[in-house]
């Protein structure tokens, strides 16, 4: 996604958002999704901020009355620090991240507001995706990253791209590439069609030291 495609799409967006938790399997917006996005709400408390997180690009970029913009940024700012500090995740509405993002559990969770990120983003418990003097790092499509780990700095990680848990990611990644160490390193390239599984990652590490 670019900087200036926040806000566009909302609604699509934010359904490809929920969709990460609910399955594809599930109709959008049927009764059964809404269901089973109160139960995944309950297993993964990162949904609302995920939901607060796309409420917010919607009043920043799309709501145009004045007025109603400032009652929508009230909430928005209550329910924003709500999060930051009951569930530790922080993450601004001015991020450009596409649709199917997905934050797994909560706490010590702190992303840039200037990150540019792909689709089906997955962030996990601890991550932090800093700036430096060398700028914001920039997420492809599809990338996962583990418990734990850090993005710092001016980088490009590529589309696939897996981050094990506890890395600390200084430099840039192609495509496909599993990463994990501190500093990071590259472990292998994942096949076509391979699923991220940040576990076996965490696994394959063990294995090495």
């Amino acid at each position: 996604m670019r900087l200036e495609d926040r806000g566009k799409n909302w609604w699509r967006t934010l359904t490809a958002d929920l969709q990460r938790y609910t399955g594809l399997g599930c109709r959008p917006w049927s009764l059964a999704f809404i269901r089973r996005l109160i139960a995944e709400g309950y297993q993964h408390p990162g949904l609302l901020a995920v939901i607060v997180y796309r409420y917010g690009q919607g009043v920043y970029f799309r709501c145009r009355i004045p007025i109603v913009r400032q009652i929508a940024d009230l909430y928005y700012y209550y329910w924003f620090n709500w999060v930051r500090f009951q569930l530790q995740i922080e993450l601004p509405r001015t991020t450009a991240i596409d649709g199917g993002l997905r934050i797994d559990h909560y706490g010590s969770i702190v992303i840039n507001c200037q990150l540019i990120a792909g689709r089906n983003l997955t962030i996990t418990h601890g991550v932090l995706i800093g700036q430096t003097q060398s700028g914001v790092p920039e997420l492809g499509d599809n990338v996962a990253i583990g418990a734990g780990a850090k993005v710092l700095g001016g980088i490009r990680l590529g589309n696939n791209v897996v981050v094990g848990a506890g890395a600390v990611v200084t430099k840039s990644f192609e495509d496909d590439a599993v990463v994990a160490g501190v500093p990071a390193r590259l472990l292998r390239t994942r096949k076509d069609g391979e699923a991220a599984d940040i576990e076996k990652t965490d696994m394959a590490l063990q294995r090495e030291a």
